[in-house]
């Protein structure tokens, strides 16, 4: 409620923001060099009496920029094959590269439309039964990269006939018209990239005479049940959408109000305590009580423990006189008589036994412990260990109110809206898929991060935010009124917290009150010196830059990596078009 973002973090978020809009806006289209639409495509295949396909396909290219030809992948079905690939443009016969099914058909030129005429023979692309021949093509599919624009696929049967069964899948669902000479069409318009359109024609066995028989099976009534069961899909998705519009947007509604209601009331809860606290607390200046160590009053009140919280921690323990000032700018364990917090057990370890060792720790022992590669996977682990052992404790201070069975209840209840995810785009419905995916996340988001403070919890996190606040117009001479203890819990923290206006502060406080240093100054902060601000002044920017270098040089970064996999229309054919 109280944090705000750092002018750091606003820099990077604004970063990542730019480097997105990069990659979305002004990426060339498909990933390619050359940008480009394809404004039309006509496609036309007339059926031989053979059984062979005549195909002839005529594509308008609107390119913005140079470029140096068009591209045409075309994958047969299994047991066809495609022969004679040719392109003109205005009569005019263009040089083409074949690589595999993929055809380049080269021409260049910049800024231009221009219509490329293709033409190829699809040989045994007709499925031949004794009572009908079934011509079932995907002239594009899955792998097509470019959107086509006012698409239309003709096909011509060898002579003129009325008995036509035609239709489509996918995109080419319901797209067919029947014409008076039996030849069909089926007018796609705009085609999203990505997406199959298989088309479908059977004629009567007579007009193809000549074309060798694949198959002795009556298939006449198996493609009409086909085509039935594709209009009564279709019907029964209609009806699906009615019945999802009238019973499942009441259900979204409803869910979004329950939600709203709970965040509404979570919220007047929050800010109430809130203004019953600030009433009892009048704004100046305070460092407030010392009731957690500082690890766990940055992680608290701060949000997380940044690298710079290793170097609070240290000189907390120098502090409480867990540690003291040895040899080498270093320091050294003090043999004591209690035991130590979880997190101050696991820092000591790391440093004065995995890092340093004799119970000795020094700036140059964490340099030589990191100039080691083999190290970093280590001191990575023991990071996460020693901030996982600061939460733990924070746990023990009774800051957050257990509402384990309202998060959980109110996480289950997301699972109503599942059912909805899947249906919705289903059936057509975009907006209301979009409006439950954000109610769903929304409802996760709240379920997970629900973590009511205690009466407690609000007063450590005022009162600390107060402290930032005023701490920045802090004069000198109030400073020097607080105890040396409390300066060094204020100068730890501020520390600790990475704030870079705190720790400017920070300094401009220390040195307000300095004194020139002879040689035999030195000795303030010496072998076995007693803690006091000095020491504390003397190795806040020491130990602050060594642990965010430490972190830095270890962190890791990992890389994934996804695999495509393979697509296809009918049979496993398909193809697509393209530019370079």
């Amino acid at each position: 409620m109280f944090r705000q973002i750092s002018g750091g973090a606003c820099h990077r978020v604004l970063g990542i923001f730019l480097v997105l809009l990069f990659t979305l806006f002004l990426m060339p289209t498909q990933g390619l060099a050359v940008n480009f639409s394809i404004s039309n495509v006509k496609i036309e295949a007339s059926l031989l009496e053979d059984g062979d396909v005549k195909v002839t396909e005529q594509l308008t290219y609107e390119f913005d920029g140079e470029f140096n030809g068009i591209t045409r992948e075309v994958i047969p079905k299994k047991g066809a094959k495609i022969t004679n690939f040719a392109a003109t443009e205005n009569e005019k016969f263009l040089k083409i590269e074949r690589e595999d099914h993929l055809y380049k058909v080269h021409r260049k030129g910049s800024d231009e439309t221009i219509t490329i005429q293709l033409m190829y023979t699809i040989e045994n692309g007709i499925d031949i039964y004794t009572d009908v021949i079934d011509f079932y093509w995907p002239f594009f599919d899955e792998r097509n990269e470019t959107t086509y624009q006012n698409l239309a696929i003709i096909i011509h049967p060898p002579s003129p006939t009325n008995d036509v069964i035609a239709f489509g899948y996918d995109e080419a669902s319901e797209t067919e018209k029947i014409l008076k000479d039996g030849s069909v069409v089926y007018e796609f318009g705009e085609v999203p990239y990505g997406t199959n359109g298989d088309i479908r024609v059977a004629y009567d066995r007579e007009l193809f005479p000549s074309a060798s028989i694949t198959s002795e099976k009556v298939m006449k009534n198996e493609i009409q049940r086909e085509h039935q069961h594709l209009l009564d899909s279709a019907a029964a998705k209609i009806k699906m959408h009615d019945r999802l519009v009238s019973y499942g947007v009441p259900v979204i509604i409803v869910f979004a109000l329950a939600l709203f209601s709970l965040l509404t009331k979570t919220t007047i809860s929050s800010r109430a305590t809130l203004k019953a606290i600030q009433s009892e607390n009048d704004q100046s200046f305070r460092l407030p009580a010392e009731t957690m160590s500082i690890p766990e009053t940055i992680s608290f009140t701060h949000g997380y423990l940044p690298a710079e919280a290793m170097a609070a921690a240290l000189l907390d323990l120098a502090r409480k006189k867990i540690i003291k000032k040895s040899k080498n700018n270093g320091f050294r364990l003090v043999p004591r008589e209690f035991s130590l917090l979880k997190h101050e057990t696991i820092l000591t370890e790391l440093l004065f036994n995995e890092i340093g060792e004799n119970g000795e720790f020094s700036f140059e022992d964490l340099k030589a412990y990191i100039k080691d590669k083999k190290n970093h996977q280590k001191y990575q682990l023991a990071i996460s260990k020693w901030k996982q052992a600061v939460k733990e404790e924070i746990r023990y201070e009774k800051l957050y109110e257990k509402k384990m069975r309202y998060r959980f209840s109110v996480g289950y209840s997301s699972f109503l809206l599942v059912p909805l995810l899947i249906l919705f785009p289903m059936y057509n419905l975009p907006i209301w898929f979009l409006v439950t995916l954000f109610l769903f996340a929304g409802t996760i988001i709240y379920a997970v991060s629900y973590h009511p403070k205690t009466n407690k919890g609000y007063r450590i996190k005022y009162e600390w935010e107060l402290f930032k606040l005023n701490f920045h117009s802090l004069s000198p001479s109030h400073w020097n009124s607080l105890t040396e203890n409390e300066q060094m819990r204020a100068y730890i923290y501020n520390l600790g917290t990475n704030n870079k206006g705190l720790v400017k502060k920070n300094e401009e406080l220390v040195n307000a009150f300095k004194t020139p240093h002879s040689p035999s100054d030195t000795a303030v902060v010496g072998y076995y010196a007693p803690t006091d601000m000095s020491t504390i002044a003397f190795f806040g920017p020491i130990s602050s830059s060594s642990f965010h270098s430490a972190d830095k040089t270890t962190q890791s970064t990992t890389g994934a990596s996804s695999a495509g996999g393979s697509g296809g229309g009918t049979g496993g054919g398909g193809g697509g078009s393209g530019a370079f």
